[in-house]
């Protein structure tokens, strides 16, 4: 059974304004876990929703466009086994929001539109995209996982 939860309101203004400022690349990132405490308060919320008791780390990012139909799993194998393996779950935290138009989550059957201090968590395998938008939208992703993955551009040791 999937499960698809949306909260608003879930963090006080220094915690917001902590993930909105963080520099998060132009790519996935891996994190172990105790390495971000801010950005891990999302997962604990996760916990309450998900089995995260043997995740390792997590994946983290922020895209600054809207990515089409796709679903978070390792990349990696996807591409050189031709197979998904999926996270626990996936987050979207949205930090900030401002004169935005479009940028609307989607799923075959649910539309989310961003608000700021909103957090949207998902069953692992769930085909997802953001609409075409303008304005300002900091969405953070996160990923956790219960093995060590190495996001695209990440060398494998």
């Amino acid at each position: 059974m999937s499960k698809f939860i949306i909260l608003d309101d879930v963090f006080d203004e220094q915690t917001n304004k902590a993930i909105a400022g963080f520099d998060y690349g132009d790519r996935e990132h891996w994190y172990g876990l105790g390495s971000n405490p801010t950005h891990e308060r999302i997962l604990e919320i996760c916990r309450s929703h998900f089995d995260l008791e043997r995740i390792v780390g997590y994946e983290m990012w922020s895209n600054p466009s809207n990515p089409d139909w796709h679903v978070d799993c390792d990349e990696r194998i996807r591409r050189d086994e031709k197979r998904y393996v999926f996270p626990q779950c996936s987050a979207v935290y949205y930090a900030r929001v401002e004169n935005l138009s479009g940028g609307v989550f989607f799923t075959d059957d649910v539309r989310v539109f961003a608000k700021t201090n909103r957090l949207i968590m998902f069953s692992p395998g769930m085909f997802h995209g953001v609409s075409v938008y303008t304005g300002v939208r900091i969405a953070v992703s996160i990923a956790p996982w219960n093995m060590r993955v190495y996001p695209r551009g990440e060398p494998v040791p």
